[in-house]
């Protein structure tokens, strides 16, 4: 596959190049770093740095207590790291910015994602990824099981979740 000059990547394709421990972590590092250097630019949601930040604590909350991490996630005396958080954006920006990133504010792309929301059933942060890509008229890099489902052939979808190659 030849690398796109511009995709919109969506926070499920972020962890997974983040997450040295992720099913497709060479994969999508390896992907993003063709994008790189074809000269090709990434671009995404200002929604997506906050949604990893959230991913980072729910990671962190889970590996102190699978069996009953939902409790302790709202728990707001629990012992946790909370370096991780800091540790992913700056993980992130790292990455975003050894090439060309494109943030899109969530403003320019609400009316669209409201219409994915109703249409699609997508959730609302999913619907504002796939809002940016429609927006960008760009394909949108996921690793996400649904939004691959909903999104074609609407917005071209790359990914490298096995099942839906």
């Amino acid at each position: 596959m030849d690398a796109p000059r511009l995709v919109v990547v969506d926070t499920s394709a972020a962890v997974e190049a983040l997450v040295a421990e992720a099913d497709c972590h060479e994969g999508y590092v390896a992907l993003l770093g063709s994008i790189r250097r074809a000269k090709g630019s990434i671009a995404y949601s200002e929604l997506l740095e906050p949604e990893l930040v959230e991913a980072a604590y729910t990671w962190d909350i889970r590996r102190q207590s699978p069996g009953g991490w939902r409790a302790l996630r709202r728990d707001q005396n629990a012992q946790r790291d909370r370096a991780i958080e800091r540790t992913v954006l700056r993980a992130w920006r790292s990455l975003a910015g050894e090439q060309t990133s494109v943030v899109i504010p969530i403003r320019a792309v609400v009316d669209a994602s409201v219409e994915y929301v109703t249409d699609t059933g997508l959730g609302s942060y999913d619907a504002v990824h796939l809002a940016t890509a429609h927006h960008l008229r760009a394909p949108i890099l996921t690793h996400d099981r649904f939004m691959i489902r909903v999104a074609h052939p609407a917005i071209p979808v790359i990914t490298l979740r096995e099942e839906a190659q």
